[in-house]
């Protein structure tokens, strides 16, 4: 009897830490991340694509305005696939957002530098 009521407190003790861990990585994923950690946008593409060049400027150009609130990569999967299959990257240009090296958001596809930096959460 005593052994199973401390069998039962282990039990409850390890659910309320696996309950524990899991809500506060599940807060961190859904409000962007850990607080006050850098924002990262990888740009992921290739010299062939045609897309991917023409968001080259756009990419650069909100590297310029959003100046150290945005690290901004960009990564040619054909110079780094070992990168392109680390983030699961199918399709090109792809634009992966990192906060505090967490994946928070991703696109595929081009876009408006507006909505562009509307998926960077910045």
């Amino acid at each position: 009897m005593k052994s199973n009521l401390i069998g039962l407190l282990f039990l409850s003790l390890l659910a309320a830490a696996i309950g524990w861990i899991f809500w506060n990585n599940a807060d961190s994923h859904q409000s962007g991340g850990q607080p006050g950690a850098p924002v990262t946008l990888m740009a992921f593409g290739a010299k062939w694509c045609g897309p991917c060049r023409g968001m080259k400027p756009v990419v650069r150009e909100l590297a310029t305005q959003m100046g150290e609130r945005l690290e901004v990569m960009e990564i040619d999967v054909d110079s780094a696939p070992q990168l392109a299959r680390k983030y699961n990257v199918a399709s090109i240009p792809c634009f992966v957002v990192l906060n505090g090296g967490v994946e928070v958001t991703r696109r595929t596809g081009s876009m408006p530098k507006d909505q562009l930096r509307a998926l960077t959460g910045l």
